[in-house]
């Protein structure tokens, strides 16, 4: 950061983090498997039992957030527009490759300014190159991963997807995993709970899971 000490900014959220959540995306044979909690805390106090931290960009494309809540929706709100720009000149909607970028340049730019948003994403979906689980970070770096997880209940799904992640898993395979490492998070990290949501992205598009589908994925064999 060519120099420059967090520390020096006693104020600055990167020196006391005080939001926690848990964010997960797992790639399947044909799409993505994503899935939030609904908690959104300040330190030891729910703030709210009903966040939304899963979001639609486009017809194929969703995002997760993670961090402090007005920069990860001025975010997702300054993206979709761009994108919805994009599909309006060209009459077809832009890929999950050109979303994840576009949002890691629009991140990037104000890290150079040195006063960065304070928040993980994951960009997820399918497109012609097949599906995608971007992981960015608040500097705008950006990487394409076969799952990730964001939050402060992050170590603990990584723990279970770590163990049971494989290539070329199917989509009931995927999602048992995804709905696992998040029920992991939730049982031990206090910043994650109050419930799950849960989207499944494929070619025909994005599926949104209810709590009924959810807990038939927990208890299934």
């Amino acid at each position: 950061m060519n120099g420059m000490n967090i520390n020096n900014f006693p104020n600055s959220p990167f020196t006391d983090p005080k939001h926690g959540t848990t964010t997960i995306a797992a790639k399947f044979k044909d799409g993505v498997v994503v899935a939030t909690d609904k908690r959104a805390s300040m330190g030891t106090f729910v703030a709210s039992k009903k966040a939304e931290k899963l979001h639609e960009l486009n017809k194929y494309t969703v995002v997760t957030i993670a961090g402090l809540v007005s920069d990860a929706q001025y975010l997702v709100n300054l993206t979709k527009a761009n994108l919805n720009l994009y599909e309006l000149s060209r009459d077809y909607p832009p890929s999950t490759e050109m979303a994840g970028y576009l949002l890691a340049s629009i991140m990037y730019e104000q890290f150079r300014s040195f006063f960065p948003y304070y928040v993980n994403m994951l960009v997820c979906g399918v497109d012609r190159k097949g599906p995608h689980v971007y992981f960015l970070d608040s500097s705008g770096s950006i990487s394409d991963e076969d799952y990730a997880s964001t939050g402060s209940g992050s170590m603990i799904a990584y723990g279970v997807l770590e163990s049971s992640w494989k290539e070329g898993m199917s989509q009931k395979e995927a999602l048992k995993l995804v709905v696992t490492a998040l029920k992991a998070a939730i049982s031990r990290d206090t910043a994650t709970g109050d419930g799950m949501d849960v989207a499944i992205v494929t070619k025909k598009g994005i599926k949104r899971l209810t709590a009924k589908d959810i807990e038939k994925a927990l208890t299934e064999e």
